[in-house]
């Protein structure tokens, strides 16, 4: 996904949105654009790409893990100052009297050529936690290790995420699992505290290393989710910690319970109904050899249905109620299991049950 960032000079909160519209409505396709007039924030998606516009500002944060107090009408200087890493502060000038200038006031480029993470000040994790996880997602795709000092303020970092909130954490997740190097992504939250800090009981699993090494990404988030909290015993915990859609929780307990699946007979396989293709992802996933023959098992299973209908069963004598759902759950078994094989075979079975007296029409649909 192509991701550009724009900064605008305006003491206006709507600036950024009247930019972003005016974008949306020069470029062909459907485009999504959405504001938060609050901090001179917007966006426009769409397709493979997606714009972010935010107002020149300064921020204040009133406690660890607040949403930062903004002033607009800031200079590009003060406004980079604001940055978690000094990668992260750089700007092109596209317009103006700068136009074609390159700003780098914290030396960024340097660190890029030395492949150094440097946090721009020593309060940066304090102000907001949620750098820790764009911090590994830098040091992941650009092949960034942290300097001594940002080091150090990493490994105290993971203390201030308890007050971020569960959306801003799933929005941070959302984002790691739409790059490309999801799995030391993953390797480095992990290392630095940073899933712990989130929640008590996250650590990665062996089978999830071994299920993302020579996976790089993006993936749908809710693969991801299931991927490293299926074997968890706090996976909902997790889940909930995040703030995760129910869809996505919903996909961390099916891989869960194919995980867990026992055998291949239908007594097995009616315990994982609807299960979503994510979580039959996962799974295969983290358990490659087992899962493979288990989920050709469970296509066959949802593929097999009774060889009679209920119409056809109750021209047979089989009464509406739970002995006809009886039946159509003993006849699609036996079908599956290889021991039923036509429906003339179905209709000899229900005349044989002691006391069935034989329907008015023997060759009836089914």
């Amino acid at each position: 996904m192509r991701d550009v960032d724009v900064a605008t000079a305006s003491a206006d909160p709507t600036a950024a949105e009247r930019l972003a519209r005016s974008t949306a409505g020069r470029v062909a396709g459907s485009w999504e654009v959405t504001a938060e007039p609050r901090f001179g924030t917007a966006s426009v998606r769409g397709g493979a790409g997606r714009l972010e516009v935010a107002t020149l500002r300064t921020e204040h944060y009133a406690r660890p893990g607040a949403l930062p107090e903004v002033r607009l009408g800031a200079t590009i200087e003060a406004d980079l100052a604001r940055r978690d890493f000094t990668v992260n502060a750089l700007a092109l000038a596209v317009a103006g009297p700068r136009r074609g200038e390159l700003l780098d006031p914290f030396d960024g480029l340097e660190d890029l050529a030395a492949r150094r993470l440097r946090a721009l000040h020593a309060r940066s994790f304090a102000d907001d936690a949620t750098r820790l996880w764009r911090g590994a997602r830098y040091a992941a795709a650009l092949d960034l290790r942290p300097e001594p000092a940002t080091a150090q303020w990493i490994a105290e970092g993971a203390r201030w995420l308890p007050p971020i909130s569960g959306a801003r954490l799933w929005a941070e997740f959302e984002r790691t699992s739409a790059q490309r190097r999801v799995a030391r992504t993953v390797r480095l939250l992990d290392a630095w505290g940073v899933l712990h800090g989130t929640h008590e009981g996250w650590s990665v699993s062996e089978a999830a290393r071994r299920a993302l090494r020579h996976r790089p990404g993006p993936h749908a988030p809710e693969v991801l989710l299931a991927t490293l909290l299926a074997l968890l015993p706090d996976r909902d915990a997790i889940a909930a910690r995040l703030d995760a859609p129910r869809a996505a929780r919903g996909e961390v307990d099916a891989a869960a319970r194919l995980l867990a699946l026992g055998g291949q007979t239908p007594q097995h396989l009616v315990s994982v109904k609807g299960v979503g293709v994510h979580a039959r992802q996962a799974a295969r996933w983290l358990e490659p050899a087992r899962q493979l023959g288990l989920q050709r098992a469970l296509r066959r299973w949802e593929r097999t249905r009774s060889p009679l209908d209920a119409a056809a069963l109750q021209r047979l004598g089989v009464p509406p109620g739970p002995e006809l759902g009886a039946w159509l759950r003993r006849l699609r078994r036996e079908r599956y299991l290889g021991t039923l094989g036509s429906a003339a075979a179905a209709r000899r079975l229900v005349r044989s049950e002691p006391g069935r007296e034989a329907g008015t029409d023997d060759e009836g649909p089914g």
